[in-house]
């Protein structure tokens, strides 16, 4: 029989194994092969566009947008960021024993010269877009996004399925009163996401929501680090409805008798939940809910005593994120570990908390050791270590969580001075021998050093960091070498080695100091490499990445991408 290539396979084989590559620098390499998978590739690679717009890359925008770029038709997604905004997660801070550390300072004209040449760019960038081919358009709260551009977004793109309502530099409320024909154009919508900070923005998402009668996926994000006036009253209190629940949701009003939204997604961020009992608890059907996302919002212990009820429970919750950093609840944990108690089957665990003493119990996570793949907790209080489960109750998370394929937790200590880890941390990787499935593996702690690498500063000396994380990237190529083993000893993952594949240290977002460890670094992932010998033979080699970058190596890695520094600390950081 005559062997089979590629190219002897049909188009709609070739179309569904080339579905597989995701990595965009990939996707390009292959447009430039041939005709055929260069039509294949095309809609996958425009599929989503991410620009830094505002600096000296708004010159590809006219490439981008050229009539002879065949892609420009397949967009459906576009994300913008602010190319000279300040991000503190992307600076690592250094220090050496003669001078302190110096602090990165951007000038603010230079960003607001960047956002008023970025505005100019969208404005280009929606002008020669193709209309109606967008499902997604969202950007990043670098300043007050222009009303006109927002205008010209909706009579072009009447096909959008998320409605973003966020800062702009004039009301919204005279606009959609005299272009009513704006709120027709998002009757396709399935996906909204406000963000209710003045009266004005309130009302205008109380408009749009009255549009949309079929929404599935809603957001709230009070963010009150970037509002210009936070009304008085905006939250629920014992005596009446906020402003939130009586100007948004006016139209269910009474609530006791509405009949309530059946949303598959709901995320809160931000808003005080301490009475929702008698607001948000009435007017959105939560039992039907398939994912909560609730972040930082005081009197979070209240819903999920609310949620823990037979009438109320989610039955079809899969998706459950807590991220929380109040000091004045102490009861929060005891709640959420109820809640935990009374739902079945849940498939993704998020838990990020501060000031709160203790983690989930070990058992409340066991429960749902059936159907969990993702899981990941920390807790952590002001001055002190991580907390972390004893070996015992990380080993029963382990024995019951056979489905696991995403973990991040907090490890024992150890030290990468040191040939060999710890032997509690050991404990634990044994515990992680069971997990067959395991993809991504993220450890919220950093592995301590030799004290020579310290300066007076009491942080890590410039000259040292290379050698620290060529340590870290020995103890990742460790851990992968003894995930292959007992793989191949238990006849499990595919050949000889594991299912193992991303090895990340830290957390995303903005990093705190670890005082203990006297490092401040941003999240470092190591992935499955190659590397081959001076005779040809080729073995396994952990290879740093980063975080963002992830996604198109190894898909199911989105629990890096999560932190409770990228939520609420960003906005606030100098």
């Amino acid at each position: 029989m005559a062997p089979l290539f590629f190219n002897d396979l049909s188009f709609d084989i070739k179309k569904l194994i080339l579905s597989y590559i995701i990595r965009p620098e990939d996707l390009k390499s292959l447009c430039l092969t041939s005709k055929q998978i260069r039509e294949i590739v095309t809609p996958q690679l425009y599929k989503k566009v991410l620009l830094f717009i505002g600096g000296q890359k708004d010159l590809r925008v006219s490439a981008l947008l050229s009539r002879s770029n065949p892609g420009i038709q397949h967009i459906r997604k576009i994300c913008l960021q602010l190319e000279k905004t300040f991000l503190p997660s992307q600076i690592l801070q250094d220090s050496s024993d003669e001078s302190e550390e110096e602090e990165v300072e951007v000038r603010v004209e230079d960003v607001l010269g960047a956002a008023r040449q970025a505005q100019f760019t969208v404005r280009l960038l929606l002008d020669f877009l193709p209309n109606d081919i967008l499902e997604t358009f969202s950007w990043q709260n670098w300043e007050p996004f222009s009303m006109d551009n927002w205008i010209l977004l909706l009579k072009k793109q009447k096909r959008l399925k998320a409605i973003e309502c966020a800062c702009v530099n004039s009301p919204f409320m005279p606009v959609l009163e005299k272009h009513p024909e704006l709120l027709k154009n998002l009757e396709g919508a399935s996906s909204v996401h406000f963000y209710p900070d003045n009266l004005d923005r309130l009302q205008a998402c109380q408009k749009i929501l009255q549009a949309q009668p079929e929404i599935s996926e809603m957001q709230l994000t009070s963010d009150r680090a970037l509002a210009e006036e936070v009304p008085e009253g905006l939250q629920d209190s014992s005596i009446r409805p906020g402003l939130i629940s009586r100007t948004i949701f006016s139209h269910f009003m009474p609530f006791e008798t509405c009949k309530p939204m059946v949303l598959k997604k709901l995320s809160i961020d931000n808003i005080d939940l301490r009475y929702a009992a008698d607001t948000y608890m009435k007017f959105i059907k939560f039992s039907a809910l398939e994912s909560l996302v609730i972040g930082g919002c005081t009197g979070a212990d209240a819903v999920f005593a609310q949620l823990s009820k037979p009438h109320l429970r989610p039955t079809k919750l899969e998706k459950l994120r807590w991220f929380h950093e109040e000091t004045s609840e102490p009861h929060a944990l005891e709640a959420f570990e109820g809640l935990l108690d009374a739902l079945s089957g849940l498939k993704i665990l998020h838990v990020d908390i501060n000031n709160i003493t203790g983690l989930p119990r070990a058992s409340a996570i066991a429960h749902h050791g059936q159907t969990l793949q993702m899981l990941g907790v920390r807790s952590r209080m002001p001055h002190s270590a991580i907390l972390m489960y004893e070996s015992e109750q990380f080993d029963e998370i382990c024995t019951n969580c056979l489905e696991l394929r995403q973990l991040s937790v907090t490890f024992p200590p150890t030290s990468v001075s040191n040939a060999a880890p710890s032997a509690d941390f050991k404990t634990y990787l044994r515990s992680c021998k069971k997990l067959r499935h395991l993809v991504t593996v993220n450890f919220h702690g950093w592995p301590s050093t030799d004290s020579s690498f310290i300066g007076r500063s009491r942080k890590m000396k410039p000259l040292w960091y290379d050698l620290y994380e060529h340590n870290l990237q020995r103890l990742a190529q460790q851990i992968f070498e003894a995930s292959d083993t007992n793989s191949a000893e238990q006849g499990w993952g595919l050949g000889h080695r594991s299912m193992l594949s991303v090895i990340a240290f830290g957390a995303n977002g903005k990093t705190p100091y670890d005082e203990p460890q006297h490092v401040k670094l941003k999240q470092v992932p190591f992935v499955r490499g190659m590397q081959t010998d001076a005779f040809g033979k080729t073995s396994m080699l952990a290879v740093k990445t980063v975080w963002k970058m992830v996604q198109f190596i190894e898909p199911e890695s989105d629990i890096l991408n999560h932190s409770l520094y990228d939520l609420h600390d960003v906005h606030n950081s100098p």
